[in-house]
């Protein structure tokens, strides 16, 4: 029976590639990935703002961000409100309103618990941003002349 979880180590010349493609290489700042970095789609990025029949704003998004630094494994993130309003710099008041909003739009479905704090469930926005990039939907904006 072969062993579980073994790792190919890359060799010399692809470590040295990897190191190159490390995120403090590209960014030169070591200590900002210390307490660690999230995956964010792309295509998050790209199709927020423009999905139907609703969008998302950026503040949404920028919720959107910060449920998924709380997404560990496959259940639902579950931060509280005054956390999530602590590190965006905002109400809490604000946090709960695009929470909602989200809701409302069809984008997030939350589980309210008694005595805990929420669940948030972001499948419906990702399977509404992947709806919308297999539609091809513009992701660019002209930019508006000054």
């Amino acid at each position: 029976m072969p062993a579980k979880n073994i790792v190919d180590f890359p060799k010399d010349s692809e470590s040295e590639k990897s190191v190159e493609h490390s995120f403090a290489q590209r960014w030169k700042h070591e200590a900002l990935f210390a307490k660690g970095y999230i995956v964010v789609p792309t295509l998050f990025l790209r199709h927020y703002a423009n999905l139907k029949p609703f969008t998302v704003t950026p503040g949404e998004a920028l919720f959107v961000l910060h449920l998924m630094e709380f997404k560990w494994d496959a259940r639902d993130p579950f931060p509280g409100y005054r956390l999530l309003a602590h590190r965006m710099g905002v109400s809490d008041k604000m946090v709960r309103r695009y929470a909602k909003s989200l809701e409302t739009k069809k984008y997030l479905r939350r589980t309210l618990r008694t005595g805990q704090t929420n669940q948030f469930d972001l499948t419906p926005l990702f399977d509404a941003i992947l709806k919308a990039a297999a539609q091809g939907i513009a992701t660019e904006r002209k930019p508006e002349k000054i």
